[in-house]
């Protein structure tokens, strides 16, 4: 093409780009290494503005331009090639397909053609861009499309919504670091230029966000009500967004002029039977898996094969996939959510729906409560945690229709989930609401109820509520002849009275316990009866019986194999040991019952086993940690509402007395302050210091545990220096050096120029060698063998993930496939041949993201916390940058 001519035709954007810097970094790398890259999402997720800053990025990097074609309007499949060639003014030929002529024209261009808006145009677009590739080397397309082409050699980008604050995050400066917020704040400014974010609107704005997903034509609607609205308002009124949302924007294609016609868009484009399962899916809240979608939306009267329409939607990007450790779930936007919610209730399909949701979820509960007391107590707990949302809609449901038997009997088999997992305050309102009701239900479900609410009343310090409950359960499950009720109910009456003080009358209560339990020959129960009587002689202070106790609590418990009730045991045998003055021995068993909590995220367990470790800590001297962990342990215990049991309290105010009088009142309280910020993660690294163990998985890779485990700012930050042949790395109140090496010095340059893109290329252009340099030794040929095996799995697996458009588990196959091919370059080739990376660039990539992980590795080995912010805050690869995660917010100082 003429070199005179202009070199792009993108429009000029008409309001600032916010956020996305990493997107923009990778997918600009992306189409460094693949050819055609298509950005899949929902709509108003942004796909077009990220794409068109994408393609901006690049008009100096095409000798023949960058051009942008916008399929929206185009109505019929045959125009494509032609709209196409209208936009490179390649004229028609008589007698010629029009595709032949574009591919003779562009055969040796050097170009990036931006194809926007193709899902209607699938078919006919795939066939032109195929055959464009094909032809012409030099050319390289981007595209945005709700599906993707299928075309082979596609990368797929999936675009989500924009980062948006967590449950529990609204204050103004933690809100401030999503991107969805600073969205939200230049639009809202732009329509009302006083507006600013406030300690008094954060949460409400935060909120919006949030609900909207961080879809960004949403968020940026919503801003626009500002000058008429306040944001408050804006919040409360986001159950109608539709109507809310109404105002039309700016853009001028008429599917992206308001939030309804978005959806809209997407959905006159499903078939009969998708869209029935689109609709069918509203009635689920949060994500739900394939099975429960079968059994509520399928069905004789259902769409069709479940499996396959499911698919399909998640092609389309109206089905969000979510990765985790077992099967995948799935999740609708809140926004197609409530449209999908509209469309069933404009029909008679909601109230059958709802019913057929909340039999499913209880009877998934039920059964989750039989296989409760063994050794499947940690699967049941993530089951439940991760259908949480719909067991509350579930709940509501059959309140709302005053079905109290299914509500009764959902709430009790639902208690021991919320004992565990420290959803006291929930579970106590809806046990609440389910047993105040005037109706009758069955004594078994009744005295369920009944003990769930008590045992969450005890742990908050309801005592009075809890002592009701548990005497109604004895009431009636006496007059039914329920002997595992009763047992029960006894139990918990014993630890009211511990709790209350009342330890003589504790101990009767509990041996009549374990008198019912031994009748009712149910071993669990029988622990528990041994395990409470534990606890009560741990209060009398008859250290030596409880001891005893425990060991047999302890024998009998292991027999059920349930890691709760083995946790306490180990936990309340350490208490009496470290009372007896048996430091080693307790130690021992603080690291077991850590270990057990933790894998069940146990909250109120875990801040029992860091106060315990908090003493031991003490007695070894160790004072300001010992300190630091009574304060985490009481931040622990706040966060979920459990209240401090009384023999507890003395054990601290005892130690905190002898802390104050070797540190000093304000060293001591200083440092139990410090403790006291802590996340729960950080307090767990500091009781595994204190006992000499690995560190723990972190909390915060669960979206249940999120919100809390947020990393607070360090009051210091974190500190990088150089000393002599070693970098000194200080964060909070620790100190650790490294070996110079090439990868910190990287960091150092990264951490210096946070959010600036860096080529790799530059950032080696001090140290040769890291350039010239191979990756690896050569390897044997059985390595050779294991490497291209293991390659082969991991191509498959990122074939599958994109499939899917799962970013999460596509990203970490890129990662592991980038890790192996470093080890290969200047070795040998995939194939198995010895060959030689020509490129320096491409040198500089694999050997500086070699060196950049490695660094990070070694200093999560040191500090897990700096470790994880760096690991989520670095990205390599060609361009290598520090963007700043705002979730671990780390302050960098030199």
């Amino acid at each position: 093409m003429a070199a005179s001519r202009r070199t792009d035709n993108l429009p000029a954007p008409l309001t600032t780009f916010v956020g996305r810097r990493q997107e923009l970094g990778e997918i600009g790398a992306s189409l460094e290494q693949a050819r055609l890259v298509t950005l899949t999402g929902a709509g108003g997720a942004g796909k077009s503005r990220l794409a068109l800053e994408v393609a901006a990025r690049r008009t100096e990097r095409h000798q023949d331009g960058v051009w942008l074609v916008e399929l929206a309007g185009l109505a019929d499949p045959v125009l494509v090639a032609h709209t196409v060639a209208g936009i490179l003014d390649v004229p028609e030929q008589g007698g010629r397909p029009q595709t032949a002529v574009l591919t003779e024209r562009l055969r040796d261009c050097d170009m990036l053609i931006f194809l926007d808006s193709c899902e209607h145009l699938l078919d006919p677009v795939a066939r032109l861009v195929q055959d464009l590739l094909a032809g012409c080397r030099g050319l390289r397309v981007l595209i945005t499309s709700r599906e993707r082409l299928g075309v082979t050699g596609e990368k797929l980008w999936p675009v989500t919504g924009l980062s948006a604050p967590p449950d529990g995050v609204g204050e103004a400066g933690p809100a401030q670091g999503f991107d969805a917020v600073q969205l939200f704040l230049d639009r809202a400014t732009a329509a009302d230029p006083g507006f600013r974010l406030t300690a008094s609107n954060a949460a409400a704005v935060a909120d919006i966000c949030r609900r909207l997903d961080g879809l960004p034509l949403a968020i940026e609607l919503a801003a626009a009500r500002v000058n008429s609205l306040g944001v408050e308002q804006i919040s409360r009124r986001l159950d109608n967004r539709f109507g809310l949302l109404a105002v039309e924007s700016r853009d001028a294609l008429p599917h992206h002029r308001t939030l309804r016609g978005v959806v809209e868009w997407s959905y006159r484009m499903l078939s009969t039977p998708e869209r029935e399962l689109f609709d069918r899916l509203a009635v689920f809240a949060g994500s739900f898996g394939e099975e429960s979608a079968e059994a509520v939306a399928g069905g004789p009267d259902g769409p069709g094969d479940i499996e396959q329409l499911l698919s399909r939607l998640v092609d389309k990007s109206l089905v969000t996939v979510i990765l985790g450790r077992g099967a995948s779930r799935y999740r609708l936007l809140e926004t197609l959510r409530a449209y999908g919610m509209e469309r069933l209730e404009d029909g008679e399909g909601a109230d059958p729906l709802r019913a057929r949701h909340a039999a499913h979820f209880l009877d998934l509960a039920e059964q989750a409560w039989e296989r409760y007391r063994g050794p499947e107590q940690p699967d049941c707990l993530d089951r439940l945690e991760a259908e949480h949302s719909n067991l509350r809609v579930a709940l509501d449901w059959l309140l709302t229709t005053q079905d109290f038997e299914g509500a009764v009997r959902l709430a009790g088999a639902l208690a021991p989930f919320w004992d565990l997992r420290g959803h006291y305050a929930e579970g106590h309102v809806w046990l609440d609401r389910a047993l105040s009701a005037e109706a009758t239900t069955s004594p078994e479900g009744r005295v369920r109820a009944l003990n769930g609410l008590a045992t969450l009343a005890v742990i908050q310090g309801d005592l009075p509520r809890a002592t009701s409950a548990c005497a109604d359960a004895v009431e009636l499950s006496r007059r039914v002849g329920d002997l595992q009720g009763l047992a029960y109910a006894l139990q918990y009456l014993g630890f009211a009275a511990v709790c209350a003080d009342e330890l003589d009358r504790s101990v009767e209560l509990l041996e009549e316990s374990l008198v019912v339990a031994r009748e009712s020959a149910d071993l669990w129960l029988l622990g528990w009866s041994y395990l409470f009587l534990t606890t009560a002689q741990v209060a009398r202070q008859d250290f030596g019986s409880a001891r005893a106790l425990a060991e047999t609590a302890y024998a009998t418990l292991r027999e059920t194999g349930e890691p709760e009730s083995l946790a306490w045991a180990t936990l309340t045998h350490a208490m009496a040991t470290w009372a007896l003055g048996g430091t080693e021995d307790a130690r021992v068993r603080v690291a077991e019952a850590l270990q057990r909590f933790w894998t069940l995220k146990a909250r109120w367990g875990l801040s029992e086993v860091v106060c315990l470790a908090g003493l031991l800590a003490a007695g070894q001297g160790n004072w300001k940690r010992g300190a630091g962990l009574l304060g985490a342990s009481e931040t622990i215990r706040d966060s979920v509402g459990v209240a401090l049991v009384p023999f507890i309290s003395e054990f601290m105010t005892t130690v905190a007395a002898d802390g104050r009088a070797v540190l000093g009142t304000r060293s001591f309280n200083a440092a139990r302050e410090r403790g006291r910020q802590w996340s729960i993660d950080v307090a767990a690294r500091e009781v595994t210091d204190e006992l000499g163990l690995p560190p723990l998985q972190p909390y915060d890779d669960e979206e249940p545990l999120r919100a809390m485990d947020v990393e607070e700012p360090s009051p210091d930050g974190a500190t990088l220096r150089e000393e002599g042949e070693y970098w000194a790395i200080a964060h909070g109140d620790r100190t650790f050096h490294l070996k110079d090496t090439l990868g910190v010095g990287y960091l150092r340059r990264l951490l210096h120029e946070p959010d600036r893109e860096l080529l790799a290329l530059d950032l080696a252009g001090a140290a040769p060698k890291a350039v010239l340099g191979d990756a690896g030794p050569v390897l044997d040929a059985q390595a050779k063998a294991q490497y291209r095996h293991r390659l082969v799995e991991l191509a498959e697996d990122l074939e599958e993930a994109e499939q899917w458009s799962d970013a999460g588990r596509s990203e970490r196959a890129r990662s592991e496939i980038d890790a192996l091919t470093e080890q290969l370059v200047g070795a040998v080739g995939l194939g198995g041949r010895d060959r030689r990376v020509t490129s320096a660039t491409e040198r500089a990539r694999l050997n500086v993201t070699k060196a950049l992980k490695s660094a990070i590795r070694r200093i999560a080995r040191e500090d897990p916390v700096l470790g994880r912010h760096l690991e989520r805050s670095v990205r390599t690869g060609t361009y290598c940058c520090y963007a700043p995660d705002p979730a671990t917010r780390i302050t960098w100082r030199f």
